[in-house]
This record gives structure tokens, C-alpha cells and sequence, in this order.
């Protein structure tokens, strides 16, 4: 058994990237020599500087910690290169490595994607899979290129994606993968006796970078069962939401779960964006097929709380419609 000691530099922001980096930490064949994670960013009302998770354990750990702005500078790529790197390990970093940095490392620069790749390259592959009804996904550790999760593959690992299964149940599931996967194959890596497979490029597909305006519900354009998914996709973050217009303000609605019903059978209610009340007492939205029952939802501002709360407290909210554009938000 060698015992070789691999210099690493991390590069991670995410709650995806924080199991990897401690399997990392307490791995002999590995020593982390610097982290790299995004800026601290305002956050809450008062716009307090916030850490992201990684750099937050990064700081718990007591190790060297690199918040760059810009990763093209000059001078990153000589800090970076100081540290003498064996191999960069980078998971849901959040920006593209340049070539200059790429090329830093002895060993290569690898990297930990959630998908099985060559579907859902890019910033948001487990909502992505998620929102379009896979029954299974994984992670990837691949070496990378100038691409973004364009380089070949050394190996996946595979998890099945159940119906009650949300983006954040989902992401602690993988992140725990790719750890495993980090650790099992990143020393044969380094010894360069792990082959990597290139990817089938045409088989391609892409994600984008998720914003708050992603979670809208368009009622007359999704099913019940696409609003059931994005309301599990989205959860925790960006949330999905829906839109009322009560008097002369508009009514942001967070929906936080929600359940297939049967939609009446005929009449003004049978429009999508209609709200309706279930036997249980629930309110109900017309969509483009199907209708949900809103089970917890929170109003802007206010906490969470049940469907039959919200309708005791906003009782014109039954007969009323939801918007079905976000123009009003």
C-alpha cells in the first residue's frame, strides 16, 4: 500500500459539496491544503455578510480558505499554484475553472457532478431531474476540461428517485454518494490507474441557473402532476409559489406541499387558476389538467401553515382565481 499523501485543493459552496470535503479531511491518503468557496453574500433583512456552507466548515475545520471574486486573476492562479496542489476536487462550485488553473494541479482537476452525466450538465441537474419525472439519477466524478461538465467520465454511481423525494432530500443523498465515489477513486486517480470514458456528447442535455421567479405556478400551462414535481423540486429553495391578486395588492403564496384531487366536474370552477374547496376543507386549484389540493402553504411574511388555516383566515379565497402569468409579481 503506498503512503503517498495527495495535496488537495477544494473548490465547493454548496450543501452538495460539504460531505465530500469531510470525507476529504478524514482520509490519511488526502490532505485539504487550501479551500476555495464563493464570497461571503447579504443575507436576511438586515443584509448581514453570510458564509455559504462550504466555507462556513471550512472555517469550523480551521483551514485556509479563499473567497476569490474573480478566478482569472493572476494573482489566484499564483496563490493557488503556491500550495504546490497534486489535484483539484471541485463540487458545485458555482463557476467554470479557467484554463490557467486547470493547468495548476500535477495530478488533474476533478470534478463531482449530480447527474449521470451526459444528462443535466449544468448549475441545476437535481431539480432538473426532479421537475422532468425520472425515476433515477446519480452522480459523476469526471475529470475536468475547459467545458462545463464536458469531460470524460471516470466513474458514476446511481440512486432511484422516489415520489415523495424533494431537492433536499434528494441533494443529501447524492452529496453522501459522491463522497463515497470522491473517495473510493480519487487515489487510483492520482496513481493514474483509474481510466476515464469520454462522453456521448450528442446525448447531451443542459440546466440552467435557477432564480426566485423559477418557482411561479402557471396554472393554465402545467398539469397536476408538473405543479406536484416542481413543488418537490423546488423545495427548499427557490420555492414554488402562487399568485392572488386580493383588492389592489398582490398575494404571494408559498407551496410548500401539495396532493393530486378530483376537479369539478363542470362549471366556472373547471378554469385553471380557480380555487375551490375539497370535503376536507382544503382549497383546491384548477390546472391545465388536473387539480391539487393545497395542503401547507405560508404567506409571504407570515409562517407556515395548513391549507384549511390559510382558508379560515382568507376565506374570499375560495371562488377566487390565481394568477396564471407572472406578470402581477
Amino acid at each position: 500500500m503506498s503512503d503517498t499523501v495527495y495535496k488537495i485543493i477544494y473548490f465547493g459552496t454548496s450543501d452538495f459539496a460539504v460531505p465530500p470535503l469531510l470525507a476529504l479531511l478524514e482520509d490519511g491518503r488526502f490532505r485539504v491544503v487550501a479551500v476555495v468557496s464563493q464570497p461571503d453574500k447579504p443575507a436576511g433583512r438586515k443584509s448581514e455578510l453570510k458564509p455559504c456552507p462550504v466555507a462556513r466548515t471550512a472555517r469550523q475545520r480551521e483551514l485556509r480558505l479563499l473567497q476569490p471574486e474573480k478566478l482569472r486573476d493572476e494573482a489566484v492562479r499564483k496563490e493557488i499554484a503556491s500550495f504546490g496542489p497534486d489535484l483539484l476536487v471541485v463540487a458545485a462550485y458555482g463557476k467554470i475553472l479557467p484554463a490557467a488553473l486547470l493547468a495548476v494541479p500535477r495530478r488533474g482537476a476533478v470534478n463531482l457532478h449530480g447527474s449521470i452525466l451526459p444528462k443535466y450538465r449544468g448549475a441545476s441537474p437535481i431539480q432538473s431531474a426532479i421537475l422532468a419525472g425520472e425515476k433515477t439519477t446519480g452522480v459523476s466524478l469526471m475529470l475536468m476540461d475547459q467545458e462545463m461538465d464536458h469531460g470524460p467520465v471516470f466513474a458514476t454511481a446511481e440512486t432511484p428517485i422516489s415520489d415523495s423525494e424533494t431537492y433536499g432530500t434528494l441533494e443529501n443523498k447524492l452529496a453522501e454518494m459522491a463522497a463515497k465515489l470522491l473517495i473510493g477513486r480519487l487515489a487510483d486517480i492520482a496513481a493514474g490507474a483509474c481510466p476515464a470514458q469520454g462522453q456521448a456528447h450528442d446525448q447531451a442535455t443542459s440546466t440552467k441557473i435557477l432564480s426566485r421567479q423559477d418557482g411561479f405556478i402557471a396554472w393554465k400551462d402545467e398539469t397536476a402532476e408538473a405543479i406536484a414535481r416542481k413543488v418537490r423540486a423546488f423545495d427548499p429553495w427557490p420555492g414554488a409559489f402562487a399568485l392572488w391578486r386580493r383588492g389592489g395588492r398582490v398575494v404571494r403564496i408559498k407551496v410548500l406541499s401539495i396532493k393530486p384531487t378530483l376537479a369539478p366536474a363542470h362549471g366556472r370552477l373547471t378554469e385553471p387558476g380557480t380555487v375551490f374547496v375539497t370535503e376536507q376543507k382544503y382549497p383546491a386549484v384548477m390546472t391545465k389538467a388536473g387539480a391539487v389540493e393545497l395542503i401547507t402553504v405560508q404567506i409571504e411574511g407570515k409562517k407556515a401553515s395548513s391549507g384549511q388555516a390559510l382558508l379560515h383566515g382568507y376565506p374570499d379565497l375560495a371562488g377566487g382565481v390565481l394568477e396564471v402569468s407572472a406578470a402581477a409579481g
